[in-house]
């Protein structure tokens, strides 16, 4: 009885929380990174990689690209947001690209820290499939790193950008994605990251307010956007989103997440081949 009140109370203060939230998706971005350069939203971001070298989810994700990846290609990170991951795939590849639909997010990304070099960024929406080929034409065969992009998207924009992604690899580019995967629906998500019906943290709080509802992607979703007619998995497994602390001064969160490598499948005589 109590668990039923208490998630009674935690699904109306989410209804509350999302009264204010700007209707397209796109305007929801700009309108948070907005709120972020500019003071209005104070929380830490909730999805930001936990500070520092020792993060184990990036770590990771390095090795397993360094391992799976062509490095001499340019990597572009598709919704890059403030860059704080993009920095640090400058350590394994030349050339690094930060991308993202929210022109006040490449703000953010080009004055957070010094300029490094082999690093750029640039507010592009690569749902838009005219947007990746003209990209894709100007960097020639790229590998292609997505963290928590797919999961807050439609099903039609998830087939979108994975065509766009396509597109951007080429013959020799993989792609590299982590997502979210919390079991169960958006509350069991909520509960997670510590959210009761008698207190939601602040930087969940902030982005309940500010940004399109999360979901999960697993196996079966990578499945169906990247489906195997068309896609190689060549590495999967699960992982943790190591986010920042939801409360000051406590541990950072670590949320349930899936990870996969993917390449296209190459074209024969203008049909797909079913093997690598």
């Amino acid at each position: 009885m109590h668990r039923a009140a208490d998630t009674i109370r935690l699904a109306a203060r989410v209804a509350v929380l999302s009264l204010h939230r700007p209707s397209p998706p796109d305007r929801r971005w700009d309108a948070f990174w907005r709120g972020v350069s500019q003071g209005s939203l104070r929380e830490p971001i909730i999805w930001d990689a936990a500070p520092g070298a020792g993060n184990e989810e990036i770590r990771h994700h390095l090795q397993a690209m360094a391992g799976a990846m062509d490095t001499s290609l340019p990597v572009i990170d598709l919704g890059c947001g403030n860059g704080t991951i993009t920095r640090r795939l400058t350590g394994i590849f030349p050339s690094v690209l930060g991308v993202d639909v929210s022109p006040q997010a490449v703000t953010a990304a080009h004055s957070a820290q010094p300029p490094v070099p082999g690093l750029s960024f640039r507010s592009l929406d690569a749902t838009q499939p005219a947007a990746a080929a003209a990209l894709a034409r100007e960097l020639g065969d790229a590998n292609v790193f997505v963290r928590g992009v797919l999961h807050v998207l439609s099903r039609r924009r998830q087939a979108r950008l994975a065509g766009s992604i396509e597109a951007l690899l080429g013959t020799r580019g993989r792609l590299y994605l982590v997502e979210t995967n919390v079991p169960g629906g958006a509350l069991s998500y909520l509960r997670e990251l510590g959210a009761t019906g008698k207190r939601i943290p602040g930087p969940l709080r902030q982005a309940i307010a500010a940004l399109p509802k999360p979901g999960h992607f697993g196996p079966g979703q990578r499945s169906r956007v990247f489906p195997p007619d068309r896609w190689t998995l060549i590495a999967e497994g699960p992982t943790v989103l190591e986010t920042v602390p939801m409360e000051a001064g406590g541990p950072p969160c670590r949320i349930p997440a899936y990870w996969a490598v993917l390449a296209p499948r190459p074209q024969t005589s203008g049909r797909e081949s079913t093997r690598w």
